[in-house]
């Protein structure tokens, strides 16, 4: 299982219990699908959706939301504040056949699958390919990019792109962390139409820390060839 049962232990700790919908998904969301049209067909999944901040905004617009997440823990507080959606939220590794047969107006991966080295998360695109409907969108935002400061510092890697280790910083704890440049990226989301690719980069003065990351539209052919 790719899952690292890292996350599970920060959750129950009160850790990474994010509650607001993060701008860049709502943004992301309502200019790249038909969301805001309020179709009741609309079917939303998000993977490693953690503590569901996003589920507020998503449940505005349409009442079916998925969620899966490795963490039984979350998952089951999720269930409690969300029960109209509760039997759409599962426990799992979203890298692994998923649980559910359902086909997806939108997907969303706020960060979580950044988590997994590379193999897997090839193994998790090909399955939100299959199981987006044709036109639909998979929003992808916070892929940390190698020029990010801390991908030179990792304490261990495990590849050339997947690092660990680190007990200091915004991956500590986290286990695997996976930086991406961009060769990695097309090759990665052969199968889609990129419609947007953007890189940004941050730094907060009088520190040397550079924060940089990837997000992404990417779209399923309405006719497949």
């Amino acid at each position: 299982m790719s899952f690292c049962q890292n996350w599970d232990q920060l959750y129950r700790s009160n850790q990474h219990m994010s509650v607001w919908p993060w701008s860049e998904i709502v943004s992301g969301a309502l200019r790249n699908t038909k969301l805001r049209e309020g179709n009741p067909d609309f079917t939303i999944l998000e993977v490693g959706c953690g503590a569901g901040a996003n589920f507020p905004f998503f449940l505005s617009y349409c009442p079916n939301v998925y969620g899966i997440d490795g963490s039984d823990f979350i998952i089951g507080e999720l269930k409690q504040r969300f029960t109209n959606i509760s039997n759409n939220l599962y426990v799992g590794d979203f890298t692994q056949p998923w649980p559910f047969s359902a086909q997806f107006d939108l997907i969303v991966d706020r960060g979580a699958s950044v988590h997994n080295p590379a193999s897997s998360i090839q193994r998790y695109l090909d399955q939100a390919y299959d199981n987006l409907k044709p036109g639909g969108v998979l929003l992808i935002t916070d892929w940390f990019s190698t020029e990010h400061s801390d991908y030179a510092k990792a304490p261990e890697s495990v590849d050339e792109y997947t690092k660990t280790g680190y007990t200091w910083g915004p991956f500590a704890d986290v286990g695997n962390v996976n930086f991406f440049n961009a060769d990695l990226i097309h090759q990665l989301v052969s199968r889609f139409e990129i419609v947007s690719l953007s890189h940004a980069q941050s730094s907060e003065y009088g520190s040397d820390g550079v924060h940089a990351a990837w997000s992404m539209v990417l779209k399923k052919p309405a006719h497949e060839e």
